[in-house]
């Protein structure tokens, strides 16, 4: 039986006269307090809240299937269901859809005016009679791959489950600002782990609105499970062992989180939210950032080596929740359920990242983990650097505005925003230092980008320029326009004399660990109408016997590569002197081409010692290789 809304009239009162202590004349009538309540009432009445619930049921004997139920309340009869797309990933988790089947609408005030058409691949047109019902659709899951599985992608098994909400949860375009729930049907064994928060039932999730349901990844299932807490936010650590995994050190491997958590602290200062989430899972390799939480893969058998494995790919997402989540390019990142738009700034947000994941590693006195010392990664970074094929061609704005294409559309498609990125981190760093007498830093640049994107807004290309030389009192126009904007070379030899070395580059005979010459497998292939097209550097062996870049790939050394993976295989294979037989297609012809298999001439990157280092100097030099 329903009550009787009853609604003390004292605190009102009070309320009243804190927020209008000139007024004396308080109402001192029940019945005023009772017309607002009728008041409000009546409006929320106009102006009804939709109820938006999620109900997601896993059966761990049933592997290949999700199936899912959108419960609707007060929502419009007509409305449209999206498929978020990724900014960065869009050829990876929006072509969920693909597994996407049996949608239907139940439930409503006449389920026979009740239907959803398909208006493209990753959006739905509803009509709800009524405003309520159910929408059921199933999700069937493709087949694990053999080896390590993307750790991001959705996956079920008897001991749990990884769900990655945009391949799960189509959200509703026109009520993305509304809240919603979510429930999940699992087995009570499983445990929870996701940044979303959660009623005393465990199960039960709620987000604020669509975008945070949508960023929240949900790790479900027999979890070891860690904590610490550090500047108002609650780190939590969630490991989803295979069932036979190896046995490793975990206090050692949960404090170098969390001394990682306190080196990206002190950098750019607390996140947002009040928790955070290492979603951790075995057999799986590579990763996604969330704006709380971060899906990585790490096996155990590497965990079993050293505590400290996968540590500079951790850094790296645990970065992104600040540089690329928070501080973001204008626009990037927004809810959308079409492909992102072009952005020119993936330089700073994916590879001054790299140079932080690097630097916080040693700030943190991890260097067990595996990194080279810092003056070896740096050589190693400009021997790619000077050795990639588009270097002193694509500058990294072009890079950035090119992700998502290939380099057989486009030359500037070649992902370089990553290498030339992390390098810009060490030479803005040294032009802010330079600048300011060691006073301000890159990191001080940073902590603003930070502090500026409280508000939710990105940056322009412009605006960094701009909040870059307010932080050091200088110009740094000339460096962004001929080597971010521009293709001009980094120049990295100021750097490094102000730590006391000079930047040596010439070229050697490329070999291995045992000094044997390397075979040059220089070779680039991308699917296009389902084979491989060849994109060929002008100076390697592939260009010297008449390959060119759009030949179709029919065969090498009698096999017959259909995808890339395959044809790595095959190039892994070859030995210097061997013999080389390929076949291609060129527009209708066939062609084939034998040689021999060769090596090739590589750059080699030395920092020599100056003549004289002064104090002030190696001073330099000995922070620098700690990271600082």
């Amino acid at each position: 039986m329903s009550r009787p809304l009853r609604i003390h009239y004292g605190p009102f009162k009070r309320c009243w006269a804190r927020r209008h202590p000139s007024v004396r004349a308080v109402p001192e009538d029940q019945s005023v307090l009772n017309a607002f309540v009728a008041m409000t009432a009546a409006v929320l009445r106009l102006s009804p809240t939709p109820a938006i619930n999620y109900i997601v049921t896993l059966d761990s004997a049933r592997h290949g299937v999700i199936h899912v139920r959108l419960h609707l309340e007060r929502a419009p009869t007509s409305l449209r269901l999206a498929m978020k797309v990724h900014p960065e990933y869009p050829e990876y988790d929006a072509r969920a859809w693909r597994f996407l089947d049996s949608m239907a609408v139940r439930g409503t005030a006449a389920d026979g005016g009740a239907r959803v058409v398909r208006l493209d691949s990753t959006l739905w047109q509803v009509t709800l009679p009524g405003g309520y019902g159910d929408i059921d659709y199933a999700i069937h899951l493709p087949a694990e791959p053999q080896g390590l599985r993307r750790a991001w992608q959705c996956v079920v098994r008897d001991d749990g489950a990884l769900l990655n909400p945009p391949d799960v949860f189509l959200y509703l375009v026109d009520l993305a600002n509304s809240p919603t729930s979510i429930e999940l049907h699992v087995p009570r064994s499983w445990s929870l782990a996701t940044s979303l928060s959660r009623e005393r039932v465990l199960n039960k999730l709620y987000a604020p609105n669509a975008a945070a349901m949508l960023d929240a990844p949900i790790l479900l299932g027999a979890t070891h499970a860690w904590a610490f807490h550090l500047a108002n936010t609650d780190f939590r650590v969630a490991y989803w062992a295979l069932p036979h995994a190896s046995p490793f050190d975990t206090t050692r491997f949960v404090d170098g989180l969390r001394r990682l958590a306190q080196q990206a602290i002190a950098l750019f200062g607390p996140l947002r939210s009040p928790t955070f989430d290492f979603l951790l899972q075995d057999g799986a390799a590579d990763a996604l950032e969330h704006g709380a939480s971060v899906t990585i893969g790490v096996p155990s058998t590497e965990l079993a080596l050293t505590p400290h494995a996968r540590l500079a790919e951790i850094a790296h997402e645990f970065v992104h929740s600040w540089n690329l989540v928070a501080i973001h390019p204008d626009h990037y990142g927004e809810l959308s359920y079409k492909p992102p738009s072009p952005t020119s700034g993936l330089w700073l947000g994916e590879g001054v990242t790299l140079h932080y994941a690097d630097v916080l590693i040693r700030r943190a006195a991890l260097s067990d983990s595996g990194s080279p010392m810092r003056a070896q990664h740096l050589t190693n970074l400009l021997e790619r650097y000077y050795g990639a094929a588009w270097f002193g061609h694509v500058s990294p704005e072009s890079a950035s505005l090119a992700f998502g294409q290939n380099a057989l559309n486009n030359p500037n498609a070649t992902g370089s925003y990553y290498l030339q990125g992390e390098l810009l981190g060490e030479a803005l760093d040294a032009a802010i230092r330079d600048s300011t007498h060691e006073a301000r830093t890159l990191d001080d640049l940073m902590r603003l980008l930070y502090v500026r994107s409280a508000d939710g807004r990105g940056y322009t290309a412009r605006e960094l320029v701009t909040l870059a030389d307010s932080l050091c009192g200088c110009r740094l126009d000339a460096l962004f326009a001929t080597t971010v904007a521009g293709a001009t070379p980094i120049d990295l030899a100021p750097a490094v004399k102000r730590l006391g070395w000079r930047l040596v580059v010439d070229t050697v005979p490329a070999i291995d660990g045992q000094g044997r010459p390397v075979p040059d497998l220089r070779l680039i292939a991308v699917m296009s109408d389902s084979s491989l097209a060849l994109i060929i550097r002008p100076s390697s062996q592939w260009a010297s016997i008449g390959l060119r870049t759009g030949d179709r790939l029919v065969e090498i050394n009698a096999t017959h590569p259909r995808m890339y993976s395959e044809l790595s295989r095959v190039l892994r294979s070859l030995r210097v002197g061997e013999s080389l037989t390929v076949t291609v297609r060129r527009g209708d012809q066939p062609l084939r081409f034998t040689s021999v298999v060769r090596t090739y001439q590589r750059p080699r990157v030395r920092l020599l010692d100056i003549d004289l280092i002064t104090p002030e100097q190696g001073e330099r030099r000995a922070r620098w290789l700690a990271g600082w």
